[in-house]
């Protein structure tokens, strides 16, 4: 049921975002900012810039904490080189409504594939557990997830090796932090993010700030 119902809503919103391709998902607008900046590989300053500068821009995404947003999580069942258990980032949601949430392995395409003797270009599969859930953002340990992320590449505890995506279906804004160096904000209209890309303007990559003010002329 709930993966149904993600699906229809990036149906409708994010067309080209499919569940079972972790890399399809995105917005037709998006803002790309930098969490680490030039702190220090492998410290603790870096590790609490990144969670801080995240933990602001989540925030200023999800406004209202009384909001329900999706959650989708992509538990790859490879080796995990940084040690990170799952286990840390499930006890971050209220248990009772954590074993509500779908919970499945599929196999997913990755971003990688090969050119088969036709000559066409296919992504390779993985076996991947996708979890989805649908929570106020108030009940979400959030700070906990965003630290967790930052502290995996820097070799810190308790880490997060998980891929973990929210999405507010009544507001279509969205955020993806993907480690200490930095995460999206996105949606399907510029207006719709413009207050973040104006307020956070200094934060915003900026090899990518060319693409990334075109959105927003």
């Amino acid at each position: 049921m709930l993966r149904r119902k993600l699906q229809s809503y990036f149906d409708r919103v994010y067309p080209h975002s499919k569940i079972e391709s972790e890399h399809t998902l995105g917005g037709q607008v998006h803002i790309r900012f930098e969490l680490g900046g030039d702190k220090e590989n492998g410290t603790t300053d870096r590790v609490n810039q990144s969670t801080k500068r995240a933990s602001t821009i989540f925030k200023e995404t999800f406004t209202d904490l009384t909001h329900e947003i999706f959650i989708l999580i992509y538990e790859y069942q490879r080796e995990n080189i940084f040690n990170a258990t799952n286990n840390y980032l499930h006890n971050q949601f209220p248990d009772d409504r954590f074993k509500k949430f779908h919970n499945q392995l599929e196999s997913v395409n990755t971003c990688y594939g090969t050119i088969n003797e036709n000559g066409n270009y296919i992504l390779e599969n993985e076996e991947v557990r996708i979890i989805i859930g649908k929570l106020p953002v108030t009940v979400i340990n959030v700070e906990n997830i965003l630290n967790g992320i930052a502290n995996t590449e820097m070799g810190f505890a308790p880490g997060i090796a998980q891929s973990i995506f929210f999405f507010d279906p009544k507001t279509d804004r969205a955020f993806h932090m993907y480690d200490d160096r930095g995460c999206y904000v996105w949606s399907n209209k510029a207006d719709k993010i413009r207050d973040i890309y104006l307020k956070r303007n200094n934060w915003i990559v900026e090899y990518h700030r060319p693409e990334i003010e075109e959105y927003f002329e």
